[in-house]
């Protein structure tokens, strides 16, 4: 299942801060919504999921909000100690992967609960999809070239830092270009692993269905979704401890220059998102 797509949907609200209170509370219905592109429900099957997607967007406003919003005042408070050290922004790695790895272990008990009650059929178009969606990020990748991959990339980073500084110096804007410069490229070991992934998935529906053991398919599902980096190669792990370390240094880095008016308009952002928050939590 698409599950990273609900995980998304559901924190958006407060790692991006670009949607709004309403795009939270219909969080549910949008995932529907999209995860009618890879699956043609039956009746009672749209009815399980409904029932599922509003459970999951009712657990993660009673429980994982309040812990967004204690890591945002944390981030809050460093501000007043810049500049904000590797080790710092290292702990808000940590606790963001804390956080995403109780969403996902969440919505995988959810959604490899819906697996059994799917048909040959149904399986069979889910990975298709997911194999044309794995095509064409591919190749949107290969049709670009090294220089106009990085090139695109630190656009992407230098807009992700001008909506949280509303302006960047050239000291920031040199760190980024370090950090693209120097960071390895994934994409291509992405992908295999996710093709990896996917066909052990697959064989584990096919076996499973013909078979007729749904708890075994619940079981072998969740650990595969739950332990991903067992198909991503050693090369691959190595890239992204080398990137995130390279991260850390460009954000502490960064945070060596911020201006009065960088500092304003960062804890503005922030204040914004702990407000949305508060407002979502309203509605439990």
């Amino acid at each position: 299942m698409k599950y990273k797509l609900i995980v998304l949907l559901l924190t958006i609200a407060f790692i991006q801060g670009c949607t709004s209170k309403m795009a939270y509370n219909n969080a549910d219905w949008l995932a529907h919504w999209y995860i009618g592109d890879y699956l043609d429900l039956s009746r009672d099957q749209e009815r399980y999921l409904e029932a599922e997607l509003e459970s999951a967007l009712a657990w993660h406003r009673e429980t994982q909000l309040s812990q967004y919003r204690q890591q945002l005042v944390a981030l809050a408070n460093d501000l007043n100690h810049l500049p904000i050290s590797e080790q710092v922004w290292l702990r808000h790695f940590d606790q963001f992967t804390d956080h995403w790895q109780r969403l996902r272990r969440e919505l995988s008990i959810r959604a490899v609960s819906l697996a059994p009650q799917l048909d040959g059929q149904q399986v069979n178009y889910l990975f298709a999809k997911l194999a044309e969606n794995n095509q064409e990020r591919l190749e949107n990748f290969n049709e670009k070239t090294l220089e106009e991959y990085r090139e695109d990339r630190l656009e992407r980073l230098l807009d992700t830092l001008e909506n949280y500084l509303g302006s960047i110096n050239s000291q920031q804007k040199n760190a980024a270009s370090v950090f693209v410069e120097q960071a390895k490229i994934t994409e291509q070991e992405w992908f295999d692993s996710k093709v990896k992934l996917q066909a052990a998935m697959k064989k584990v529906f096919v076996s499973s269905i013909k078979a007729e053991q749904s708890v075994t398919l619940t079981e072998q599902l969740f650990e595969l979704i739950n332990n991903p980096d067992q198909f991503k190669s050693d090369s691959l792990l190595d890239a992204y401890s080398h990137n995130r370390q390279l991260l850390l240094s460009m954000l502490q880095s960064i945070t060596t220059s911020l201006s009065e008016d960088q500092i304003l308009y960062f804890r503005g952002e922030i204040n914004d998102l702990i407000q949305l928050i508060d407002d979502v939590s309203e509605q439990s």
